[in-house]
Parts: structure tokens; C-alpha cells; sequence
């Protein structure tokens, strides 16, 4: 009671409390993130939401952002080139991988197929995100989740999933673009009806299926909020929706703090490109749209004359986990949805697993011949 009464000790825990504060902002503002108390570099905890030491476990607050905005999007966009600030690039000359890190970073291993022929590159000009969704699942956590992915695969050596929280992971940012776009758009379509008739006399009577066909036309509309397509040279859009996506509407303006620790794969395809890929995705949906309003049960065509108005683009990196390893002199990869902890990709097939099931299926058709030659010849 008697130091919280006196105004000297009060006084000077505030001068304590501000000097840390601004000790923090410093390292904040610095781009360059080290520890306050033991000098070690600082990492993005998703645990947290903070940066963390490795080393010490000394936690500090990021830097508020607000949430990514859309940018308006029209062709040559891509000409006005920003750098990146506090990154240096670095190319794998195994799989080709262009991938950023902080400029203090050094890398050993390309995080996507894990060679260590890697190079660093000039400054590489082009878009500079201006979104990024941070990691939610940690690196412990990840592993958990990868655990129980291999317990779900029965053909896995039991020595793999035994080892499965030693395997090495990668925290990576991969580029996706969303788009924004009202479309308006008008259609014909042909689609057809079955029905059955009752042809033919005596011996000969039977039913066919005939198709009654139809010819409309009309008007449609929608709204499409954050269509995301990748842009990734390692991930294609497959893997990308075999992923879940992501729930980019939650995210942050882009700030190298969340990159800490990680490191952020450059775009491959360009957001003109892109934009052509969204297009695609759309019309596709578009499409199914149309045929929906009809009871049809084939459709002969559908064509469409569809424009995209009030076009808006984010460049966000967005988060994944890549297991990359070899087994037995082979190279295995797996990848985790850093927002959601999903995993899709190979893994090895024991041998002798193999061989004991295809041992009891030789067993149960040799049983199942017996029986038959036994009781039924």
C-alpha cells in the first residue's frame, strides 16, 4: 500500500512503462524486428497475435492496420511497379521459386521442395501486396494437424507417423488475387426434356425415351465478391480450392511484421492474366446460374454474352504450411492451410502394407473359389 501511495515509485514505473513502449514502437517501426530484451530476432506468433523471441519467449504488440482495401483494376495496371519494401528475393534453381524474405533473413532450403541450390536475386520489380492474411494455425499446431491427416492413411509406415511432429515444416505467404465485379449478362440456351412413349405391338411393344427440345433466352445478373485465383508458380488453382480457400475478406493491409519468421512466394502470373482465370471462374458460375432456372434434363448448349463492370482487385498473400521431406530417397510434399489447418498431398505407401492386403484379398478369393468348386460344381 505504501508504494502505491508514494509518487516517486509511481512516477518512475510510468518513465519504466513508457521507455518499454517506446522501445517497442522503435522495433516497429524499424522493419527490422529484434528483441528488446535479449537482441534476437523477433517472429509472427499466430498463438498470440504478437511478435515473439524464440529465445526468450519476450512478446511484443504489432503495429495496428486497418483491412485491405479493393483497388480499382484496368489493364496495364501492373506497369506502376512497386518495390517492395524490406525484403530481399531469393530463386530456387530446382523448382524456380521466387520467394521474399526479410532482408536481416537467410535461408538455407527453398521452402517448397527443400533444395539448397538457392540464389539471391536484384530487387524484382512489380505489384506490392497490398493485403496479407496472417497465419491462425502455429507451428506446433500444424503438426498436430498433419498427425491426424496420417492416421487417416492406412497405407502409411508406421515409422512415418510415429516421426510425423518431426517433420520439417515451412511457414510460406503464397500470392492470390481476388476480384470484385457486378456482371450483366444475356443468354440463349437449348436444353431438352425426357418423356416416355409406348411403341410397337405384341412381342414388340416397348417404351423409349424421347427428348423434347426447347430454345429461351434472357437476361442475368450478379455480384461477385473476392474471386480468388492464384498466382502462385508452385501452387496451381486446383490445390487451391482442394485448400478450402481463404477467407480473405478478413484481411489486413499488407505489413511486412506478419512476413517475420516466414517467408512470402512472388506472383508468377500476372494480374492481367489473372483477371483472365477469374473471368473463367465466373462465366462458370454464371453458367450454372442459367441452367439452374431450368427443370432440364440435358442441356445442348448455352451461350452467353456476358460484361464485367466495376472491377476492384486485391493482391493478397495468404498462408500455408509445406511439409517437404524424403523417405526412403523419395521426395514427399504435403500442404496445410495456414488459416485452417486443412493438408492435401502425397505420402508414402508401406510395402508391407501393400503386401498384407493384397495377401488377404488373394486369401478371401482363394476361400471364395473353394467354396464354389466345394458346394456348387
Amino acid at each position: 500500500m505504501e508504494n502505491q501511495n508514494n509518487p516517486n515509485i509511481i512516477d518512475s514505473e510510468n518513465k519504466v512503462q513508457e521507455a518499454q513502449q517506446e522501445k517497442q514502437e522503435e522495433i516497429l517501426e524499424s522493419k527490422i524486428y529484434k528483441c528488446p530484451n535479449c537482441g534476437n530476432f523477433l517472429s509472427y506468433d499466430p498463438k498470440s497475435n504478437k511478435l515473439k523471441c524464440e529465445y526468450c519467449d519476450t512478446l511484443v504488440e504489432l503495429q495496428a492496420v486497418e483491412d485491405a482495401k479493393e483497388l480499382p483494376y484496368h489493364q496495364n495496371v501492373e506497369n506502376q511497379f512497386i518495390a517492395w519494401q524490406g525484403v530481399k528475393s531469393i530463386r530456387c534453381r530446382s523448382c524456380g521459386a521466387v520467394t521474399m524474405l526479410s532482408q536481416y533473413e537467410t535461408a538455407a532450403k527453398c521452402p517448397f521442395c527443400g533444395a539448397s541450390n538457392i540464389v539471391e536475386l536484384d530487387e524484382i520489380p512489380g505489384l506490392q501486396p497490398n493485403g496479407i492474411l496472417p497465419f491462425r494455425i502455429s507451428k506446433e499446431d500444424v503438426h498436430v494437424y498433419y498427425k491426424k491427416w496420417l492416421k487417416g492413411k492406412h497405407l502409411a509406415p508406421f515409422k512415418l507417423k510415429k516421426e510425423a511432429s518431426k517433420q520439417p515444416s515451412q511457414g510460406v505467404y503464397i500470392p492470390v488475387f481476388t476480384f470484385d465485379s457486378m456482371c450483366n449478362g444475356t443468354y440463349t440456351i437449348r436444353y431438352g426434356k425426357h418423356y416416355t412413349v409406348t411403341v410397337g405391338t405384341g412381342k414388340n411393344r416397348r417404351t423409349e425415351t424421347r427428348t423434347r427440345w426447347y430454345l429461351d433466352s434472357g437476361v442475368i445478373s450478379n455480384f461477385f465478391n473476392d474471386v480468388q485465383v492464384e498466382a502462385s508458380k508452385s501452387i496451381d488453382q486446383k490445390t487451391l480450392s482442394k485448400l478450402g480457400g481463404f477467407d480473405t475478406d478478413n484481411a489486413s493491409s499488407y505489413h511486412n511484421q506478419f512476413i517475420s519468421g516466414y517467408s512470402a512466394e512472388r506472383y508468377d502470373r500476372s494480374l492481367d492474366e489473372s483477371f483472365s482465370d477469374a473471368v473463367v471462374i465466373m462465366d462458370s458460375v454464371i453458367k450454372q446460374m442459367i441452367i439452374s432456372r431450368y427443370n432440364a434434363d440435358v442441356v445442348d448448349y448455352v451461350n452467353m454474352n456476358n460484361s464485367y463492370n466495376d472491377i476492384t482487385y486485391k493482391y493478397i498473400l495468404v498462408p500455408i504450411w509445406v511439409f517437404s521431406y524424403k523417405y526412403q530417397k523419395k521426395t514427399y510434399g504435403c500442404i496445410a492451410n495456414g488459416r485452417t489447418g486443412k493438408i492435401i498431398g502425397k505420402y508414402p505407401k508401406s510395402p508391407f502394407k501393400i503386401s498384407a492386403i493384397v495377401l488377404a484379398v488373394g486369401a478371401v478369393v482363394a476361400l471364395a473359389v473353394w467354396i464354389y468348386i466345394k458346394y456348387f460344381m
